[in-house]
């Protein structure tokens, strides 16, 4: 007879992976805690070619159908199922129990291509010494993915879109911006459908050529941009960019240079909007890791077959962010290609593979060595591309006809983030309505005159949840008016002594920001809020 007992360590190891097999405690966006309890089926009329009953009758020919009913789906031209009608899709064909039961088992799970270091199975040395099959990655196979995180993008204005390409027209050279906004059902137009929609373009401090763009990191700027956004309940939800090259024959025409016989996007930009897009993932009940898929959008500004400047919405797939995650692939030299890196001692990469129809139109399975087309990214739809808009009915959150000047630009557009411009808005009799825009309330969150309450009333006016009048009647609020119209006094005195009389011109000359309180001088030696020395 044997007897056997179950040490302490081995039992706590045991209960340790119990516990991290279970699927974690989440807190889903409310949109999807929304979208999860509609049915989401769609109603269909009484056929009058096939139905045989009267109109209270059903029947096959109009009963409703699921959200992910290829014929519909197909009838309708709507390539790719949403992401709530795919899990939907996917709990019934499991047949899922609810969540909180015993036997509940997540039926999604992200993709995951990295080598499980050490091995599960603890039979072997770790890699490069050993590899086995519990530890070594499955083979991918890229294939098109059959959903979407997101449905459409929606600018609330036309104007957000325009005062960014202002940067481009300007000078000439290109602009990159964050997408801040929110997500609202788009069920009109696609089954248990979402959109993304843009309430402002924050431009975070860059270089910018005709040619190329460069981000200045780090960013002590993003704190504050997020904080705002945060207590306005906006969200990051993308980044826009231009590529707009001037056709050189003065008609204001461009270059289309994105198309079906070059590529949408090149392969160091989809890897750039993978490795983003990995960053800020849905929150997700129905998955092992609580995590699943990501809404993060990239928008391209560029030339189109016309000849106009056109805004052009991509994701990419779920399999694509993976494969940047764990380091599988890297940008290529030909932008239509994405290359497969090679397996080393310190990384072991699984084979990659994708299908296409060859000149017979027959299905084959090619092996990546060691490239394969960035399209396999991309979550294809109308020309490798999201729907974008405007709505009918504009209804946007910031509600200022007197835009504030956008940060990061250095008078590159003929204005200035400074005092002049916070006396013009602040002082005007429509004062509500000025105040209702992003880049202002990030311009006064960073001067730091007014105390955190009182930019906490701030914000609730621009919301309408509040009246004015609880804030102008704060010290600090009576602070920044009159720093900013003693300012702007002075600023007016010295261009006319210094320009004679031409603001702008003088403005360009002498404007410089002090590194002790940012804020931004016209002239002098010395700091006017601050009164510190000018650092050359």
């Amino acid at each position: 007879m044997l007897y056997v007992s179950l040490s302490s360590e081995v039992a706590a190891s045991i209960d340790a992976q119990t516990k991290t097999s279970l699927p974690p405690v989440v807190k889903q966006a409310p949109i999807d805690d929304l979208l999860i309890k509609s049915k989401g089926t769609i109603q269909r009329k009484r056929d009058p070619n096939f139905c045989r009953h009267g109109d209270s009758g059903m029947c096959d020919y109009c009963m409703p159908v699921e959200p992910y009913d290829p014929k519909y789906l197909e009838q309708n031209k709507i390539k790719h199922m949403s992401f709530h009608a795919y899990l939907k899709q996917a709990l019934i064909a499991n047949k899922t129990a609810p969540i909180g039961a015993p036997n509940f088992l997540p039926p999604l799970e992200e993709p995951s291509y990295a080598l499980k270091n050490p091995c599960p199975g603890r039979t072997h040395e770790a890699y490069p010494k050993g590899l086995c099959s519990k530890c070594q990655p499955s083979a991918i196979t890229l294939t098109g993915q059959n959903f979407r995180m997101v449905d459409h993008v929606e600018f609330e204005t036309p104007t957000i879109v325009e005062n960014f390409i202002k940067f481009w027209r300007s000078t000439g050279a290109q602009r990159f911006g964050l997408l801040y906004g929110h997500y609202e059902t788009y069920i009109d137009k696609v089954p248990l459908g979402v959109k993304a929609v843009v309430s402002a373009i924050y431009e975070p401090p860059q270089e910018n050529t005709s040619s190329y763009l460069q981000l200045q990191e780090p960013n002590k700027q993003q704190e504050i941009v997020n904080s705002v956004a945060g207590a306005l309940g906006l969200d990051l939800i993308g980044m826009i960019y231009t590529d707009v090259i001037d056709d050189g024959t003065g008609k204001g025409q461009v270059i289309c240079k994105r198309h079906a016989g070059s590529y949408f996007m090149s392969s160091a930009e989809a890897l750039f909007s993978a490795h983003l897009q990995g960053q800020y993932p849905v929150a997700c009940k129905y998955s092992s890791t609580g995590k699943f898929g990501s809404r993060f959008v990239t928008c391209i500004v560029s030339g189109n077959e016309d000849g106009g400047i056109d805004v052009s919405c991509f994701q990419i797939s779920n399999v694509g962010v993976g494969m940047v995650r764990d380091n599988i692939v890297e940008a290529s030299v030909d932008p239509q290609l994405v290359r497969v890196k090679t397996t080393s001692n310190d990384q072991y990469i699984p084979e990659v593979f994708y299908k296409f129809k060859n000149e017979y139109g027959i299905q084959v399975k090619e092996a990546a060595k060691p490239t394969f087309p960035v399209d396999y990214l991309l979550i294809t739809g109308n020309k490798k591309k999201l729907s974008h808009g405007f709505p009918q009915d504009p209804r946007p959150i910031f509600k200022s006809t007197n835009p504030f000047p956008i940060e990061n630009r250095n008078g590159a557009t003929g204005d200035f983030q400074d005092m002049h411009s916070v006396h013009s808005r602040i002082s005007s009799n429509d004062i509500v309505s000025n105040l209702s825009d992003f880049h202002l309330l990030i311009h006064l969150a960073e001067l730091g005159f007014l105390e955190k309450d009182d930019y906490a009333r701030l914000l609730k006016v621009v919301q309408g949840q509040e009246s004015f009048d609880a804030v102008v009647g704060t010290g600090s609020w009576q602070t920044l008016a009159m720093v900013a119209k003693e300012a702007a006094s002075e600023v007016r005195g010295g261009f006319s002594a210094a320009a004679g009389g031409n603001g702008a011109s003088g403005a360009k000359q002498t404007n410089w920001t002090c590194r002790h309180c940012t804020f931004n001088n016209l002239g002098g030696d010395s700091c006017d809020v601050c009164g510190l020395p000018k650092d050359d």
